[in-house]
């Protein structure tokens, strides 16, 4: 059967007292004699720091995908009344989440709790069909209601509503007869459904033999200085604590002289002094008693081998666990013979009567000054252990879960449909649930809560697809294959090579005719040539998605919501450029289980932009290639050298670049030919570019277009034909023609950047080198990029090859064609593929990240501001590393720490420490040239790399400072290849690291802009506004801007100035502003210029900048590559205007650009830009338009998300590719 375990009972503050252990220890002799059963460990999201030790104490015995975590939106705790919407939403939350992993059984370990923290626990509030048991500790707040009950109304009705739970239980597994037979005779719970499970010691606590040393050193830590009567345990009235010390002051002064009393553990301050003021009272010293505070297991296991006795008066217990584990360690024990204590300890002539200080101190005495009696408890405690053991106790749970619930072993349907409907009614009744419980609420959620249910929600579900989907393939695979399969297109040769292939490794191939906008049905003249397809094609009339054991689609565009097998992957995935439309990898990570790649360029591309399904690089199948035999009766002219080239010339194919460096390397004179085969469609502008090539390289070389369509035999026939393959090409998904160029004999030209390149390397073919620029797509993706070839050094490779002996051309392409052949033919890609569907099917669980991000914080600083905006808008719980201030802005919260200076001299051990305290495994770190001592961060990096921490950098700048040599980034060159990303924000910071060789690891991430409502306001005066923002300092450009005003005003232009700039931390930034008021003043500006240097909140800021018509950034030279001031002022919705520099190259395509940074140059933009908004020009809606789209495209609640996902995928990406052995 499946056994699904809540394990809150090991997350709360339990964890650190008896329920914990009993928790944790008797899951793990569950877990240990489980047999044939199925155990799942459920966790609480509520508790994230409990989640890694808890997955550490199950490693090596239970699967990590067998511990699963639910989340719900907090806080909970039911003592607040503003949680009560919540906590009700959480408990449906929960109950949907464990039924939905079909379990024949939950057992709750902690059913009572949730008053004082964020535990979840309910029976039958949502799920009221699958079993539930729960254990029984006790009932002592039920039977002495005047302590725990009468005196808090609140906590009355939560206890009251957890005895209804119990009650609904299907079964009750009690610790102890004692707590077995108050469930019968308070609860009127059948004494079939109650079951003594009984409980344990855990194995350490033990008899140890401690050297002197040891002990003495143990003793001082604690101030005990005399042998000792141990108490541990905690502190609610039926401890009797208060009677056992005034049971102790009547022992005689002789033994009170030679010994104290010790009260081992965690207790409120107030409560200790209370016991003090107890003892003092009583005529006790106060070195008589010592209190611990809290310790550790392994100390309190030597301090019970230490005790000379241990004392337990409560005068009610579930269990009594302290007692046992201090008879476990050897001691002698006496307790109150009241409720379960004496089954615990097997004798009476220990046992005390709880109410009597009489009792009590009598039978101390005994025992302290009794030494064979004391002897004699020792051994007795040591055999009455021995009758106590999880591992029975495991035993007999799962007997009783069989018996009483008629259970033996899972029986789970297969029918894969059937399972998702469920799953899918159950989710829809969930929301249904949550909206009823948040309409009939006084207490209404806000934004915000209803932002973390949702979270909560999408993070359940992501667990629950894995679930449900999760699969053992069978060895026979009935794989339904869709996509286009029928024609020469590339996608189709695919398609029907990777059936064909998956067919003859002995799977059930199923062929379904569809693209992107829909199905449609094959070529019958394709089907009649191709019987073995036509086969394939004929099984999909019968076998649908849900009956298949995979889908894989490759089609364009990619559509995926609409599968619904239970497996869904998209095979051979290819894409060029970096960027990758959002709502496309929002599909990807909703409805897909995998993707396999045709190249590593691909898996990284996938991965930069978020996608988060597992990815595997699988190659393309190359070897059908060989199968055609070439038309010997197709010859084509030209020259005795030809050049090839074969594309669709899209842009992206460099075919404009090829033609001129054709035309700079050769002239009409050389005997070379430029074959080019193409195909007329809308983005081929061949002619055009050849007419602009022929214009500026007079005595052009022969260039021979072919358009005709070619057979498979014809096209092969022109590769042999041909001496040389030419692909300058600015983005590949993996680069088909080169591959057919290479097996056909012919060396291979291309770009040193795409897909291409994992079997086109400095080996195999001639890499053309390039410049990364913003890609120009029909897509219009922002902050995408492609390589520009460099047209140089393109006509001089060409020159080269052309020049070159035929033996030293062929060698090339014939280690081309060798590793073509060993990895490359379709049987191993379709090896490869189903080795992968084998792989996702089993759904492995991504990796719970546990984030520190190492940054400044509440602090005037760009970067500071940036890192919040970005936590602020990933889906989980940051920790801030920050560095040292003393000019704090804000009071810190909770998640952060700061632990570390910014400078030369910080070595970075006490961050070390810290990231290692706190279970850091993934790193993000904001990277500036003043932050970090290089070789400390040098260190810093590669320690935690050989930690396996995932390691991803942002660098805010990539220019260093010219006069500090030890700050060139070319020193951090090792350190930095080995992180797992490096994130830049404009292409010219990545043809910086390009330069000095960081290319693989190197992604573009730009910077955001808030989401902010732009106001609509009445303007009040007629003047036109114009507003500047950022930190006041020179290079911002402030003071030309204020002569620019004047300029404006000297020409007839009503104008006048906002500037919000405020005073950043260092001298120039208050001379500055000392010099900007005087210029006001002295050209009598003062009317119309109006500065504002305070350090506002971003929502005030916001709202002045939104009152005026234009928002300029007049920067002057700087070295920095992006600004985030600009960010603000289009945040706004207001047009903004930019000096033309390269800092604003990132955000051309939304701002205007004014001619030049001078202040004549200034004014000029900014007066044809009033007539442009002013007469609503048509240039100003198009701009508008496109900031628009921009804006949508740059919020930080897009970016934090996009951030998330790239983290989520280097941490849990398959490093085993193929491809990189």
């Amino acid at each position: 059967m499946r056994i699904v375990l809540d394990m809150q009972g090991a997350q709360t503050e339990s964890r650190f007292r008896g329920i914990g252990r009993y928790t944790l220890s008797l899951a793990k002799a569950m877990v240990r004699n489980r047999g044939e059963h199925e155990i799942i460990l459920a966790l609480s999201g509520l508790f994230p720091e409990t989640i890694e030790p808890i997955r550490a104490a199950f490693d090596g015995i239970l699967p990590q995908e067998n511990i699963r975590v639910w989340y719900a939106p907090g806080p909970v705790c039911e003592s607040d009344p503003g949680n009560v919407w919540r906590r009700e939403v959480a408990e449906r939350i929960r109950e949907a989440f464990l039924a939905s992993l079909k379990p024949d059984i939950v057992h709750i370990f902690s059913l009572f709790e949730g008053f004082w923290n964020d535990s979840i626990t309910s029976i039958g509030q949502f799920d009221q069909n699958t079993p539930v048991s729960a254990t029984l500790y006790d009932l002592i707040p039920l039977l002495n209601a005047e302590y725990y009950l009468s005196p808090d109304p609140a906590y009355e009705q939560h206890y009251l509503r957890k005895i209804a739970h119990v009650k609904r239980a299907s079964l009750v597994l009690a610790i102890s007869e004692s707590s077995r037979r108050e469930g019968i005779d308070h609860l009127g719970l059948p004494a079939d459904k109650l079951i003594n499970v009984s409980t344990a010691a855990d194995e350490h606590f033990r008899p140890l033999s401690l050297s002197v040393d040891e002990a003495r050193a143990l003793l001082i830590y604690f101030g005990i200085t005399k042998s000792f009567v141990l108490y541990a345990g905690g502190t609610d009235p039926r401890k009797n604590l208060p009677r056992l010390i005034r049971a102790y002051a009547q022992l005689s002064p002789e033994i009170r002289k030679t010994h104290q009393l010790v009260f081992a553990g965690k207790m409120p301050v107030e409560y200790v002094n209370a016991l003090l003021q107890q003892a003092k009272t009583v005529g006790l010293q106060l070195d008589e008693l010592i209190f611990t505070g809290y310790v550790s297991d392994d100390e309190l296991v030597k301090l019970y081998n230490l005790c000379k006795m241990f004392v337990f008066p409560s005068w009610h217990e579930g269990f009594g666990l302290p007692a046992l584990e201090a008879m476990s360690c050897g001691r002698a024990v006496i307790a109150a013979n009241t409720s379960s204590l004496p089954e615990v300890i097997g004798r009476e002539d220990v046992l005390i009567d709880p109410h009597s200080e009489g009792s009590i101190a009598e039978k101390l005495a005994q025992v302290l000054s009794n030494d064979a009696f004391r002897c004699e408890l020792e051994r007795h405690g040591l055999e009455q252990a021995k009758k106590f053991s999880w591992d029975e106790s495991a035993k007999v749970v799962l007997k009783a879960f069989e018996r009483n619930l008629r259970l033996s072993k899972a029986v789970e349907t297969t029918d894969w449909a059937k399972t998702y409907k469920q799953y899918k009614q159950d989710y829809h009744a969930l929301i249904k649930a949550i909206a009823q419980i948040i309409q009939r609420n006084d207490n209404k959620p806000h934004e915000t809560d209803l932002k973390l249910l949702a979270s909560a929600l999408a993070k359940n579900l992501e667990q629950i697809e894995g679930f449900i989907r999760k699969t053992i393939l069978p060895e026979k695979l009935t794989w339904r294959l869709e996509g286009p399969f029928d024609s020469s297109y590339s996608l189709a040769l695919l398609n029907r090579e990777m059936a064909l292939a998956l067919d003859k490794l002995g799977h059930c191939v199923v062929l379904h005719s569809t693209e992107g906008p829909g199905d449609f049905a094959p070529d019958t003249k394709f089907l009649e040539a191709n019987p073995v397809i036509a086969n394939l094609y004929t099984r999909a009339f019968a076998i649908t998605q849900e009956e298949a054991d995979v889908t894989s689609r490759n089609l364009y565009p990619p559509r995926v919501s609409d599968m619904n097998c239970r497996m869904n992957f998209l095979h051979n995935y290819a894409w060029e450029e970096s960027g990758f439309p959002q709502n496309w990898v929002d599909d990807f990570n909703a409805y897909l289980q995998g993707i396999t790649c045709l190249s590593s360029h691909v898996k990284k591309l996938m991965i930069d932009n978020g996608v988060i399904v597992p990815l595997a690089t699988m190659g393309c199948g190359v070897d059908h290639w060989e199968r055609i035999k070439s038309d010997s009766g197709y010859t084509i002219k030209g020259r005795s050298f030809r050049f090839l080239h074969v594309s669709s010339c899209f842009p992206r194919k460099g075919v404009d670049v090829l033609l001129k460096a054709y035309g700079q390397a050769f002239t009409q004179k050389d005997d070379v030919t430029l074959i080019i085969k193409t195909f007329p469609n809308p983005h081929n502008e061949i002619y055009r570019w050849l007419s602009e090539a022929k214009q500026e390289y007079t005595n052009y070389p022969e260039v021979i277009t072919i358009e005709d369509d070619l057979t498979e035999e014809q096209l092969k026939a022109l590769y042999e034909q041909c001496h040389a393959l030419v692909g300058p090409s600015r983005a590949e998904g993996f680069g088909l023609p080169f591959a057919e160029a290479m097996l056909s004999g012919l060396p291979v030209i291309t770009t040193n950047w795409g897909g291409q390149l994992d079997f086109c390397t400095p080996e195999t073919a001639s890499l053309v080198d390039y410049t990364l620029t913003p890609a120009d797509t029909h897509f219009g993706l922002f902050n995408s990029l492609w390589a520009e070839p460099d047209q140089n050094h393109l006509a001089s490779i060409m020159r080269e090859i052309f020049e070159m002996d035929t033996q030293a051309r062929t060698a090339r392409s014939k280690r081309g064609r060798e590793l073509l052949m060993e990895k490359f033919k379709w049987q191993d890609v379709a090896k490869r593929l189903v080795e992968s569907a084998r792989h996702f099917s089993l759904c492995p669980q991504p990796k719970p990240l546990r984030i520190g991000w190492v940054t400044t914080w509440n602090t005037k600083c760009g970067i500071a501001t940036y890192s919040e905006h970005l936590i602020n808008n990933i889906p989980q719980e940051v920790m801030v590393l920050a560095a040292h201030t003393s000019q704090q802005t804000a009071q810190d919260a909770s998640n952060v720490c700061r632990c570390w200076h910014a400078g030369e001299e910080d070595d970075l051990k006490y961050l070390a420490s810290i990231i290692q305290q706190n279970g850091i495994n993934t790193l993000v770190i904001q990277f500036n040239y003043g932050f970090f001592n290089f070789d400390y961060f040098s260190r810093f990096i590669a320690e935690h790399k050989k930690l396996g921490i995932t390691v991803v950098i942002m660098l805010h700048g990539t220019i260093g400072p010219a006069h500090l040599p030890y700050k060139h980034l070319d020193l951090l060159v090792p350190a930095l290849k080995t992180c797992d990303r490096l994130l830049v924000h404009t292409p010219a910071d990545m043809n910086r690291l390009k330069k000095i060789g960081l290319i693989d690891n190197v992604a573009l991430f730009p910077h955001g802009i808030i989401n902010w409502s732009p106001v609509n306001y009445e303007k009040t005066v007629n003047k036109f506004t114009i507003a500047s923002y950022g930190f006041f300092l020179p290079h911002k450009g402030l003071i030309e801007l204020i002569e620019a005003v004047n300029i404006l005003l000297d020409h007839g232009n009503d104008v006048k100035l906002t500037m919000i700039n405020a005073e950043y931390p260092v001298p120039e930034s208050t001379m500055l502003i000392r010099e900007a008021r005087e210029k006001v003043k002295s050209m009598g500006l003062s009317d119309v210029v109006s500065i504002n240097s305070d350090f506002l909140p971003d929502k005030e800021s916001l709202n002045l900048l939104s009152e005026s018509d234009l928002i300029v950034f007049p920067y002057q030279k700087t070295s920095e590559s992006s600004s985030a001031a600009v960010r603000y002022g289009l945040a706004t919705g207001r047009p903004v205007a930019v000096t033309p520099l390269s800092i604003f190259d990132d955000v051309s395509r939304a701002v205007f650009k004014l001619p030049g940074c001078s202040p004549r140059h200034i004014a000029e933009g900014i007066a044809e830009l009033i007539k442009l908004l002013q007469s609503n020009d048509e240039k100003v809606r198009l701009k508008q338009e496109q900031a628009n789209k921009w804006r949508e495209a740059h919020r930080y609640s897009m970016l934090g998300l996009r951030l998330y996902n790239v983290i989520t995928a280097l941490s849990n990406q398959n490093k085993d590719d193929w491809i990189c052995k």
